[in-house]
């Protein structure tokens, strides 16, 4: 096939349905390209068709990745098909895409959300976009990009419309997607993952950047209050959107009255974060958009599920059984202890053999052993006993408080040293003079003269 044929085949089979689109009816009936086609024969897919097909679909492409409202408007669905079918054939789309500025392209689609009713297809259409430069393995300095972005969504001081603001984040996540060590598909899988959570994401990124996007909301407390209540879908990861409103709460400068809300609100959600068992569903991706902050916040911040509390509940009940059940343990070893030495006392057993038992057991334990011994009328009548009980119990009292009195005579005589005068040099002195003369405390006329000693 000539380039002729080939330049009409793809006026027929690409441009024109885009013009008839972009134009309305005017009466052109569409061309049936197997009618036309089918006696010479479809174009091969080869190096002339595919750069005939690109210097073409060029200014089509830049239509699309910018969201021309003229090609926008029309059946979105129809343009992402035509785009794919085209893109697919042209193996230099990647390299074009690669030297265009994606920001402009997505300020393009939030003009888009203003003037066209159906947000959502325009959104969905937008990932479309993201996708397709994805799959073409476009290749931007992803890292500047998103440091560009943030610094114009988490830093500036003055802001564009929500809506705007809005694609601006979703590209932004695309910058952090596109920075991962994933594989395409992979990359792929987080993308779709984004937009079908978009909804919720939108308002993590509202708390994350410190700035409403993608609601019509201007207070915080409304944005919190919708994340709790307007969806089902959003209850297993409320607690990723808590815990990053937690931790900027006390930055959003508000008044009294709507910081009363706010804390109303914050309690409510955090009851209802008990109720759903948290998903992790979103933990990858919000890590790979929010590498410095994410885990931090969920770590710290997090209210704790149902289930953990219950948990927790479990384990602390788990630990007072364990904890009673070796007090009964060593109570029963106690009392065994005392019985034995008891036997010990009334067989008349040398009061030495009961000392060197006792050295057996802890300080205070056996403290306590002699106590209950003592108090025994029993053993109190043994005589032997009675003569060496209160050798004993000082030797035993000496084991137990002694380590305490020392230290505490160790930190007395540390203060009153603390508490001696200084000794100053007396100012002027020459270095001779000052290893012969101290003066103590501020008494600055009296000096003591030192004896030097002599080694002849």
């Amino acid at each position: 096939m000539n380039d002729i044929n080939i330049k009409d085949y793809i006026q027929d089979a690409f441009i024109s349905p885009l013009e008839r689109l972009m134009n309305g009816d005017n009466g052109e009936k569409e061309v049936n390209l197997y009618e036309k086609y089918r006696s010479g024969g479809f174009p091969p897919k080869d190096s002339d068709y595919k750069n005939m097909l690109h210097e073409m679909m060029v200014p089509y492409y830049d239509m699309y990745l910018n969201g021309d409202y003229q090609l926008c408007k029309p059946n979105m669905e129809f343009i992402r098909l035509q785009m794919k079918r085209a893109i697919d054939d042209d193996d230099q789309f990647g390299k074009w895409a690669s030297e265009q500025d994606l920001i402009i392209s997505a300020e393009g689609w939030g003009n888009n959300l203003k003037r066209i009713p159906e947000e959502e297809r325009i959104k969905k259409q937008y990932f479309y976009v993201l996708k397709a430069l994805l799959q073409a393995d476009c290749q931007q300095d992803w890292h500047r990009l998103s440091e560009e972005l943030e610094e114009m969504l988490f830093k500036a001081e003055v802001y564009s419309d929500y809506k705007t603001d809005e694609v601006l984040c979703v590209l932004h996540a695309f910058t952090m997607i596109m920075q991962q060590e994933w594989t395409k598909e992979k990359k792929a899988e987080n993308l779709e993952l984004l937009r079908q959570q978009w909804k919720f994401m939108k308002h993590y990124y509202s708390v994350m950047i410190r700035h409403i996007v993608g609601v019509k909301w201007t207070q915080f407390h409304k944005v919190a209050e919708t994340v709790m209540t307007s969806s089902q879908s959003f209850k297993p990861h409320m607690h990723i959107f808590y815990s990053g409103l937690i931790d900027c709460v006390d930055e959003l400068t508000l008044d009294k009255k709507h910081q009363r809300k706010m804390d109303k609100i914050c309690s409510q959600m955090q009851e209802e974060i008990t109720r759903y068992e948290p998903s992790d569903l979103l933990y990858e991706l919000c890590d790979a958009i929010f590498p410095e902050d994410f885990q931090r916040l969920l770590r710290e911040n997090r209210a704790k599920s149902y289930k953990e509390i219950e948990d927790e509940s479990n384990q602390k009940d788990e630990l007072i059984r364990q904890l009673k059940k070796q007090s009964d343990r060593t109570r029963k070893e106690l009392e065994k202890s005392k019985e034995i030495i008891e036997k010990m006392v009334l067989s008349s057993i040398p009061i030495e053999d009961v000392d060197a038992e006792l050295e057996h057991y802890p300080a205070s334990m056996a403290w306590e052993l002699l106590k209950d011994l003592n108090a025994n009328p029993i053993i109190n009548m043994q005589k032997a006993w009675r003569e060496h009980y209160p050798t004993l119990i000082e030797k035993y009292r000496d084991r137990l408080f002694g380590p305490i009195e020392q230290q505490k005579n160790l930190t007395e005589a540390m203060m009153k040293v603390a508490e001696r005068p200084t000794y100053n040099y007396e100012s002027g002195a020459t270095h001779d003079d000052k290893r012969n003369q101290l003066m103590l405390g501020e008494n600055r006329k009296n000096l003591v003269q030192l004896k030097r000693l002599s080694h002849e």
